[in-house]
């Protein structure tokens, strides 16, 4: 059904109805979708080590990842 490549978007959406949810009529303030590169999902995370530091992902979850593809 879902699967770590879906991750992203689904915590996007959620992200998106709390804020919604929240905010009254004048304070909507909704963050730029993609502004935060760890919503790129995992072809950013492990790209390198930098960027799996900057999103807290590990080695396991980017193998993890690389074998959910084969």
């Amino acid at each position: 059904m879902f699967g770590l490549k879906d991750v992203p978007a689904l915590l996007a959406v959620a992200l998106l109805a709390i804020n919604l949810a929240e905010a009254s009529s004048h304070d909507v303030v909704l963050p730029i979708l993609g502004a935060d590169p760890c919503t790129w999902g995992p072809s950013f995370w492990c790209a390198n080590e930098e960027n799996m530091k900057r999103c807290g992902v590990t080695k396991e979850g980017c193998e993890r990842y690389a074998e959910d593809l084969l």
